[in-house]
């Protein structure tokens, strides 16, 4: 193509600014090949999501959270790692950091979430991941996970 579309860290990628705007053009055909790989080879579900959750965050007791861990191995396998450091998001030692509530961050993809406590007080957190793993069927699946896991928690 001529232009840069990522570029190599340490322990991962980075988009460029022309990776940024090509993305959202060919995502559908990343999800479609996502789609069909899970359907025609379920057994070649790749490693585990490594999902960082910040102390303050586990210390509530989220039902969400909790039920990551036991969710069923089909649908989404997770690594939870009790960190807020988004280091080790940048570093590529995490896919996606769960923390306290954030309005943005420079070159993360941000998911707001409203997770409760068991005592229905509600917690804001922030989901990031880079770019590159924004949109992808674990970060969806991460998602819906811990959107359900909230409607559960309030009926």
């Amino acid at each position: 193509m001529g232009i840069a579309l990522f570029r190599r860290l340490p322990r991962g990628l980075l988009l460029t600014t022309a990776g940024e705007e090509y993305l959202p053009s060919i995502s559908r055909a990343f999800r479609e090949i996502s789609h069909a790989t899970h359907r025609t080879a379920p057994a070649l579900r790749g490693r585990r999501l490594r999902l960082g959750v910040a102390p303050v965050i586990l210390s509530r007791k989220c039902p969400a959270i909790q039920g990551l861990t036991r969710q069923d191995q089909r649908q989404l396998r997770v690594n939870l790692s009790a960190t807020g450091d988004l280091g080790e998001l940048i570093d590529g030692r995490l896919d996606a950091l769960l923390r306290p509530a954030m309005r943005s961050h420079p070159g993360l993809h941000l998911e707001q979430i409203e997770l409760r406590s068991p005592k229905g007080v509600t917690v804001p957190a922030t989901l990031l991941t880079l770019p590159g793993l924004a949109g992808c069927l674990e970060h969806r699946a991460l998602v819906k996970i811990l959107q359900e896991q909230n409607v559960s928690a309030e009926t």
